[in-house]
């Protein structure tokens, strides 16, 4: 606004200089005719404006200038209110990200770091500002940390994604990551995400976690794949088998229920047989071939097949929590990994210490870091 009334009192002065040099170097008369001869060409060489463009005009004009009040005048919030909205947005974070339907999709580190956005940085930086200038004046989210309401809370955090994770679509990149999350100062009133996933902003804040490796010589999406798969066929049951097709139906099944989980495959996929066919196919062709055409196959379970009976599927469920391998315990069984040749050998130790269970791998590069996997060839139970 100032910058343009500065930039038009300079052309008036402009203006006003040039007209008295050109006066002390014309006849007054024959600057008179002159000026009229131009104001006329002007006018008639100057375009009709429409009504729509001159309405165009005056709504550039009045988005150019937001209303954003004195940052002085914003509420100070007081380092308590600072620190207890820092500890919700953390809390808030957790509770929608990491225990709702999508918490297979992550690796997290476990620390999560959270700091208030005071509103001078919301105005004077454009990505903040634009995001939180949605909406009608009075009620945006700016105008709400203005008025004291609520309180701006970036939650920052280191997150890798599961390798399965890759085979639903495209995805958030993996990094250093940061939210943006409304905490009003009425700790009776919810917290609201305002933003989506915002990439390197805060590389500085967090160092990069260690990477597990199950076995030298393996990556890290291909250490994830090998330690899910072995907790899935450990859960199922699977003792002795080459390929999948050795299997029983229930032992299919109660495979497809525990590792579908990894892929965020929910239980009633397996009630309908067409859904079963397609993603069944598409875990096994992971799990037991290098094969990249992983997705719309028929590899395993044919157009034919008729899908689990729903008696079935009734037994089998009651029955998954007493089939698992012996000694396995979930998240916290031991698992010992080494190479026999180019072949990745995974055990399982019973309660009594001896090994009960050994599942043989081979490794896959695949066409894309994320897609470099392995691929079981055989189980054999141990007798220690």
């Amino acid at each position: 606004m100032k910058r343009s009334f500065y930039r038009q009192v300079a052309l008036a002065l402009a203006g006003v200089m040039l007209i008295a040099l050109t006066g002390c170097q014309r006849d007054p008369a024959s600057a008179a005719h002159t000026e009229e001869i131009s104001t006329e060409t002007a006018e008639s060489a100057a375009p009709e404006q429409t009504p729509e463009a001159a309405e165009n005009e005056s709504a550039v004009e009045q988005t150019s200038e937001p209303s954003l009040p004195d940052p002085e005048g914003a509420a100070v919030f007081t380092y308590e209110q600072c620190e207890d909205a820092a500890l919700r947005a953390q809390q808030y974070w957790y509770a929608d990200m990491t225990t709702g339907p999508a918490s297979y999709r992550y690796a997290l580190v476990d620390s999560v770091a959270a700091s208030v956005v005071p509103y001078e940085t919301c105005i004077y930086n454009d990505q903040l500002l634009t995001m939180m200038s949605y909406g009608e004046v009075g009620e945006r989210a700016l105008d709400r940390v203005y008025a004291g309401t609520d309180l701006l809370v970036e939650v920052y955090f280191y997150v890798e994604y599961e390798p399965e994770t890759y085979y639903q679509g495209p995805q958030y990149g993996d990094g250093l990551t940061a939210v943006y999350i409304l905490v009003p100062a009425d700790t009776t009133q919810p917290c609201e995400i305002i933003s989506g996933w915002h990439n390197a902003q805060n590389g500085e804040k967090m160092p990069r976690p260690g990477q597990t490796m199950m076995a030298e010589g393996l990556t890290i999406y291909q250490s994830r794949m090998v330690l899910h798969q072995c907790q899935a066929m450990a859960a199922a049951g699977l003792r002795e088998f080459t390929s999948p097709a050795d299997w029983t139906e229930e032992e299919l099944y109660r495979y497809l229920y525990y590792r579908g989980q990894d892929f965020g495959i929910e239980e009633d996929t397996w009630q309908n047989a067409r859904r079963a066919i397609t993603e069944g196919n598409r875990i096994l062709t992971i799990d037991f071939t290098a094969e990249d055409d992983w997705s719309g196959n028929q590899r395993f379970l044919s157009a034919e097949w008729p899908g689990f009976a729903a008696k079935n599927i009734e037994a089998y469920t009651s029955g998954l929590d007493s089939g698992s391998v012996p000694g396995y315990q979930g998240q916290n069984t031991g698992w010992q990994f080494g190479w026999d040749g180019d072949t990745l050998v995974a055990k399982l130790s019973s309660e009594a210490g001896y090994t009960a269970q050994e599942y043989r791998f081979q490794t896959c590069e695949g066409f894309s870091p994320w897609n470099g996997r392995t691929f079981c060839v055989e189980g054999k139970p141990l007798d220690g």
